[in-house]
C-alpha cells in the first residue's frame, strides 16, 4: 500500500489496516492512533516520535523498527516482532506486548509501566534505566538483559528467567519474584526490600551490598552466592540453601533462618542478632566474629564451626550482642559488674576456676549482693546442660545465685531484664 494513501483512508475514518506491508517506510512523528495494523510488516520502518497510542499492533513484524520516542500507550502488542527494535525513550505504559518478541530490543529509559510483558522474549535486551514500575512480567525470558538502575516496584517476576542478567542499583522492592531463576545474575546494589522470592533460584548471583530487608526468600536457592554487606534484617530464609554462600559482614538482624542450610557458609562479622536458627545447618560455617545471640538447638546439626567471637566494647570483650545490650544497660545504672571473668571458688574437686556471665554487685535493702545474670547464649551449648547446672550449683555454695535470661529477650529487652534481675537479687535470701 502507499504510505500517502494510508494516510488519506486513515484522515477519512478508515482504521483497519491489517496484513499491509510497511516494511521500511519512514513513519517518523506521524499521528496514528487507534489504528489496525495487525499482522502488518513494520520490519526496518522509521517510527521515532510516531503516535500509536491505542493502535493494534499484534503479530506486527517490526524487527530492527526505529521507536524511538514513540507513544504507544495502550497499544496492542502481544505476539509482536520486535526483534532488535530501538523503543529506548518511548512510552509504552499499560501496553500489550504478552509474548512479543523483543530478543536484543534496546529499551533505554523505556516507559513500560503498568505494561504486560508476560511470556515475552527479552533475552539480551536493553532495559537500562527502563521503568516497569507495576509491569507483568510472569514467565518472561530475561536471560542476559540489561537491567541495571531499572525500576521493577511492585512487578510480577514469577517464574521469570534472569539467568545471567545485570540486575545491579535496580529497584525491585515490592516485586513477586516466586519460583523465578536468577542464576549467575549480577544483583549487586539491588533493592529487594518486601520482595518475594520464594523458591527462586539465586545459585551463583552477585548480591555484594545488595537490600532485602523484610524479603522472601524461603526455600530460595542461595548456594554459592555473594551477599557481602548484604542487608537481610528482618528477611524470611526459612529453609533456604546457604551452602558456600559468602556473607562477611551481611545483616541478619531478626532474620528468619529456620532449617536453612548454612554448610560452609562464610559468616565472619556478620550480624545475625535476634535471628532465628532453629534446626538450621551450620556445618563447617565460619562465624570468626559474627554477632550471634544463639545456635540452633537441634542436636548437633552442625560438626564443627570456625569461632572466634569477640565483641568488644568500652575495652571489654563479649561474645554476643546480647551481652553487649547487657553491658551497657548496667553500664546506665552504674553498677560494679564484671563481665566473663574467673572466679576462683570451692567445688567438689577442690579450688577451681568458673567463668560466670556477669558477676553482678548490688546495694540492696539488706546490704549488698552478688549474683551472676547469664546471658542463655549459644556457646551454652545442650551438651553441656548437666556441666553447667553442676557449675550453676557450685556458684551457689560458694554464696553466689546464678539467674538465666533468654538471650533474644536481652537483646530486645536489656532494661526488662536488669529490672528482673535486681528483683530477684533484691528478694534473695
Amino acid at each position: 500500500m502507499d504510505i500517502d494513501q494510508l494516510f488519506r483512508r486513515y484522515d477519512s475514518g478508515e482504521r483497519d489496516f491489517r496484513g499491509v506491508n510497511l516494511s521500511g517506510v519512514d513513519l517518523d512523528y506521524v499521528n496514528l492512533r487507534g489504528i489496525n495494523l495487525g499482522n502488518t510488516d513494520l520490519s526496518n520502518a522509521q517510527l521515532s516520535d510516531a503516535q500509536l497510542s491505542n493502535a493494534d499492533l499484534s503479530n506486527a513484524n517490526l524487527n530492527d523498527a526505529w521507536l524511538h520516542n514513540s507513544t504507544l500507550i495502550h497499544t496492542k502488542l502481544s505476539r509482536a516482532n520486535l526483534v532488535f527494535a530501538r523503543l529506548s525513550c518511548a512510552d509504552l505504559h499499560f501496553a500489550d506486548l504478552s509474548f512479543a518478541n523483543l530478543y536484543s530490543a534496546i529499551l533505554m529509559y523505556t516507559n513500560l509501566s503498568d505494561t504486560n510483558l508476560s511470556g515475552a522474549e527479552l533475552s539480551s535486551a536493553n532495559l537500562n534505566d527502563a521503568n516497569l514500575n507495576g509491569a507483568n512480567l510472569n514467565g518472561a525470558n530475561l536471560n542476559g538483559a540489561n537491567l541495571s538502575s531499572a525500576n521493577l516496584n511492585g512487578a510480577n517476576l514469577n517464574g521469570a528467567n534472569l539467568s545471567n542478567a545485570d540486575l545491579s542499583y535496580t529497584n525491585l522492592s515490592d516485586a513477586s519474584l516466586s519460583g523465578a531463576n536468577l542464576s549467575s545474575a549480577d544483583l549487586s546494589y539491588i533493592n529487594l526490600s518486601d520482595a518475594n522470592l520464594s523458591g527462586a533460584n539465586l545459585s551463583d548471583t552477585n548480591l555484594i551490598w545488595a537490600y532485602l530487608p523484610h524479603a522472601n526468600l524461603s526455600s530460595a536457592n542461595l548456594s554459592n552466592t555473594k551477599l557481602a554487606h548484604a542487608s537481610l534484617c528482618n528477611a524470611n530464609l526459612t529453609k533456604s540453601n546457604l551452602q558456600n554462600a559468602n556473607l562477611t559482614k551481611a545483616n541478619l538482624a531478626e532474620a528468619n533462618l529456620t532449617e536453612a542450610n548454612l554448610t560452609n557458609a562464610n559468616l565472619t562479622n556478620a550480624n545475625l542478632a535476634g535471628a532465628d536458627l532453629t534446626n538450621a545447618r551450620l556445618d563447617n560455617a565460619n562465624i570468626t566474629g559474627t554477632i550471634l545471640d544463639s545456635l540452633p538447638l537441634n542436636n548437633g546439626r552442625f560438626k564443627s564451626l570456625k569461632i572466634d567471637n569477640i565483641i568488644t566494647w568500652e575495652h571489654l570483650n563479649f561474645r554476643s550482642q546480647s551481652e553487649v545490650k547487657i553491658a551497657e544497660e548496667l553500664d546506665k545504672r552504674n553498677l560494679l559488674f564484671f563481665p566473663n571473668s574467673a572466679a576462683r571458688l570451692t567445688t567438689k574437686k577442690g579450688r577451681e576456676n568458673k567463668e560466670p556471665d556477669f558477676l553482678i554487685c548490688y546495694k540492696t535493702t539488706k546490704g549488698f549482693k552478688w549474683a551472676i545474670l547469664e546471658v542463655d547464649g549459644f556457646y551454652h551449648k545442650p551438651e553441656r546442660r548437666v556441666e553447667e547446672q553442676e557449675r550453676e550449683r557450685d556458684f551457689e555454695r560458694n554464696g553466689v545465685r546464678v539467674h538465666r535470661f533468654d538471650s533474644k529477650k536481652c537483646y530486645q529487652e536489656p532494661d526488662k531484664v536488669v529490672d528482673e534481675f535486681l528483683e530477684l537479687l533484691e528478694n534473695q535470701n
